[in-house]
Formats: structure tokens, sequence, C-alpha cells
């Protein structure tokens, strides 16, 4: 698990490509790594 310090330079690099932006779209690349009820 990465530590806080890594995450939050992860997320400012993001912030400058995607602020603003809508999500079209997503792929999913490892499907257990995603909880869902399908119950």
């Amino acid at each position: 698990m990465p530590e806080l310090p890594e995450v939050e330079t992860v997320r400012r690099g993001l912030e400058k490509l995607i602020l603003g932006k809508k999500i079209s779209s997503i792929e999913i690349r490892y499907p257990k790594m995603i909880k869902t009820d399908l119950d």
C-alpha cells in the first residue's frame, strides 16, 4: 500500500491534468479489486 505522501504527489500531478474535466468512461483492468454487491 502506498504511503500518504506518495498518494498526495500523485493527486497533485493528476489534478493539473483533470481538474474541470468529465470522466466519460473507465476501464477496469483488475475486476477482483472492485467491490460489487450483485445479489
